[in-house]
């Protein structure tokens, strides 16, 4: 996409249209004089100018569009690809988007847009994991927005920067941006109510972190009353972006801007679906931890009804959830029957369910005080990892497993498998050589 002169977008639209300077110019002015105007040599008349854009089936107002205006528009075509494209967690486009409209809004001085890309720009280092630059950009586009007093940006950056500062490990400072994003939002009467959800999630989980069990639970019955259930239009919305990337192509703007924006709005739909679920999921843990079971296996059960929905790839991370309650509540045959159906429901290259299912495995046999089985799990759970790459956790079941024959007696064998895992703990460097 490029901005265009008035005389570039003239030119550009005959050419569309097949028409020589002749064919334009016809008994009302000269081929020539046509010409000057295409090339910007010549400043036409708006008498000359409603003529060229009758002629050319084209509003005036498209050849009137400032420079500025235009870069406007571009600006926010790659905004929206570029949310859109996070969304569908597409690293490469994101990027690529954010740049190029990056230029556009510093060459115009678009203030506005530079927020939009640099808390685009945070949303992407956060995908990767880059917390600290995430925060950083998260930061420089809060600061961009209180000055451009963009309302419903400066929520949403707060939001942002306190998700990054939670995961960060700094809860009382991730608190404090999610109680700024609450009070904007009720300053300001902004009826939102996926953005008030999200709030009052973030602030049940900081409260829940920090120890305090009651404010978590009466901020996640808040949440409760707001959360909606939306609809999986995935495979649509990506038709509907690669759509507008092709009319980006061919220079087409208000093509690409109109599809754009639908993509954008449906992947925000999408992402709901998916951040509803993770609320639901957490609220099942929460619940659990204030020792309302009945209340925790309802918001599981409604994220798994929602994962399902989307096909999300963290359905046995609410499994798993579900199956500590059946463990806290004794009721172990349960308990093995969700670890046992989630780990026949893993594709191959999920590994690290597959371990977490061990261990689960382990501590439901270990309740039950079946030896055997949990021994057998153990075994089969170091001839597994044995076969892959991941000697941390190698590391950690030798040391359960020698913990294990401490307590059932058997001292050679503990030994034996304690020392392995030393060993693999100094080949990681986590413990040093004497």
């Amino acid at each position: 996409m490029e901005i265009l002169t008035l005389g570039e977008k003239v030119k550009a639209k005959r050419k569309e249209m097949n028409m020589t300077l002749k064919d334009l110019a016809e008994d009302r002015v000269t081929p020539g004089q046509i010409s000057l105007v295409e090339s910007g040599k010549s400043k036409p008349s708006i008498d000359l100018l409603e003529y060229i854009a009758e002629k050319l089936n084209t509003d005036i107002e498209y050849f009137l569009e400032t420079e500025e205006k235009q870069a406007t528009r571009i600006c926010e075509f790659y905004a929206n690809i570029a949310e859109a494209a996070i969304k569908a967690e597409n690293t490469l486009r994101a990027n690529e988007s954010i740049e190029k409209g990056l230029h556009y809004a510093e060459k115009y001085k678009l203030t506005y847009f530079r927020g939009k890309f640099d808390l685009a720009f945070a949303s992407l280092k956060y995908l990767n994991r880059e917390l600290e630059e995430a925060q950083q950009y998260c930061i420089s586009a809060n600061s961009i927005f209180l000055k451009t007093e963009s309302i419903e940006d400066i929520i949403k950056s707060f939001i942002l920067i306190g998700v990054i500062t939670l995961e960060m490990g700094y809860t009382s400072t991730s608190l404090n941006y999610f109680m700024q994003a609450d009070n904007i939002l009720n300053e300001y009467s902004i009826m939102n109510e996926i953005l008030k959800a999200k709030i009052f999630y973030y602030i049940a989980i900081c409260q829940s972190k920090m120890g305090n069990m009651s404010q978590a639970i009466d901020y996640s019955m808040l949440v409760k009353d707001r959360l909606k259930v939306l609809d999986n239009k995935r495979e649509y919305a990506e038709t509907l972006m690669i759509l507008s990337i092709a009319y980006s192509q061919d220079n087409k703007v208000k093509e690409a801007l109109k599809y754009a924006r639908e993509a954008r709005k449906i992947f925000d739909e999408i992402n709901d679906v998916h951040e509803i679920a993770s609320i639901e999921t957490n609220l099942g843990v929460i619940f659990a931890r204030g020792h309302d079971l009945d209340e925790s296996f309802n918001h599981l059960n409604k994220a798994l009804s929602l994962k399902h929905q989307i096909n999300d790839n963290t359905i046995p991370d609410t499994l798993l959830i579900m199956c500590d309650n059946y463990i806290h509540l004794g009721e172990y045959n349960k308990a093995l029957e969700i670890v046992s159906s989630t780990m026949d429901e893993l594709d191959y290259e999920q590994h690290l369910y597959r371990i977490k299912c061990f261990e689960y495995l382990f501590k439901i046999y270990s309740k039950m005080d079946d030896v055997k089985k949990a021994e057998g799990t153990l075994l089969n759970a170091i001839k597994y990892l044995e076969t892959l790459d991941f000697d941390k956790q190698l590391g950690d079941f030798y040391v359960l497993t020698g913990q294990f024959y401490i307590e059932i007696g058997e001292k050679e064998l503990a030994l034996k498998f304690i020392n392995k895992g030393l060993d693999r703990y100094k080949d990681l460097g986590i413990i040093l050589n004497d």
